[in-house]
């Protein structure tokens, strides 16, 4: 029983070895849809990924110590994720984003206002889970069944990141992202029979690094956008639990591309009320007045400057030409009154 238990525990723990979820920037533009628009968006195409875990210690079968070191490597076609956004203005809007790591909402922040080319910062979280259920019933030549052990599998996902978005109004768009990814997959096997069950518990950490690049064509409230993602992990952080023992390493990394087009469907823009319109205005206003002030308080401290610098010494004035002939006509009359007197 012991040595079937850790056969369980083997396959289990390849079972759950497989490439943790992750999720890439896909199909997202830094442009706003614009106040009250929405933009759904469906990715398509194809995902090779790769992973290498840490290296755990262990032993043979004669008891030698050994390292095992697990690779594995995925192909997926056709992949799909989803992509849905929302305007609140055209600054802010809500996004969602659907992938293997779940279901990921965050908020699109459209940092400057322009017609020709726009930047973006978007924050997300993502939560997935899944749980699988099986048994193998064996029927004997007499017909009774035996039913075999129950395995039960879950798998839950965290990720929390930041992405960086540009695009251009030529269709040009880029995005590169970081990702804090979390992943804990739960197995265990019980022997009805024998009331006997065994756990393995594998937790995986890692930090994903992504970019994006792609081109975005407009035929109308169509659009259709080639692009290829690509995702790196740098390194990743284990520990693996039994009912016997637990372990943890780090080590290793992983890396996927993602090579496909998005397609997507855009509403138009809410047209403003005459409410909001003057809100705007106003808003504008306050701005342009504060901006003046800001101007008129830099001219006052120049002034304040000007008038703060030293001045000169009064001293005696300088003599002009005019004051030199003020001088001589005056000794002028004064020559006849002495010459009376003489």
């Amino acid at each position: 029983m012991a040595v079937m238990r850790t056969c369980l525990c083997c396959v289990l723990a390849l079972a759950s070895g497989c490439i943790v979820p992750r999720s890439m920037t896909i199909g997202q533009l830094a442009a706003p849809v614009g106040r009250g628009a929405t933009e759904v968006g469906v990715y398509t195409g194809f995902i090779y990924a790769s992973q290498t875990n840490p290296q755990f210690d262990g032993r043979d079968a004669v008891n030698d110590p050994i390292k095992t070191n697990e690779r594995t490597a995925g192909f997926t076609i056709p992949a799909f994720e989803a992509n849905l956004n929302t305007g609140f203005s055209d600054h802010v809007a809500l996004n969602v984003h659907a992938s293997s790591a779940g279901l990921q909402p965050g908020l699109k922040l459209t940092l400057n206002k322009s017609k020709v080319a726009w930047v973006a910062l978007m924050p997300q979280v993502a939560f997935g889970y899944a749980s699988l259920g099986a048994a193998t019933d064996t029927a004997g030549a007499d017909g009774i069944v035996v039913p075999g052990p129950n395995r039960t599998q879950t798998s839950f996902t965290f990720l929390g990141g930041l992405k960086f978005l540009f695009s251009h109004r030529s269709g040009f768009y880029a995005g590169v992202g970081y990702d804090f990814i979390f992943n804990r997959n739960y197995n265990s096997t019980e022997n009805t029979s024998l009331t006997d069950k065994s756990e393995f518990v594998q937790s995986t950490t890692g930090h994903q690094i992504s970019a994006a690049v792609g081109i975005d064509i407009k035929l109308g409230w169509l659009h259709l956008r080639p692009e290829v993602a690509f995702a790196v992990t740098p390194g990743i952080g284990q520990s693996r639990s039994t009912t016997d023992a637990s372990v943890s390493a780090s080590g290793g990394g992983g890396w996927a591309i993602f090579p496909g087009f998005t397609m997507a469907i855009a509403t138009p823009a809410r047209e403003l009320t005459a409410e909001e319109e003057e809100e705007e205005e106003e808003l504008e206003k306050a701005q342009k007045k504060r901006k003046a002030k800001g101007d008129d308080a830099e001219d006052e401290d120049e002034d304040d400057e000007d008038e703060d610098a030293p001045k000169r010494p009064a001293g005696r004035k300088k003599p002009t030409l005019d004051d030199d002939d003020e001088d001589a006509n005056a000794r002028k009359k004064r020559r006849p009154a002495a010459d009376d007197e003489d």
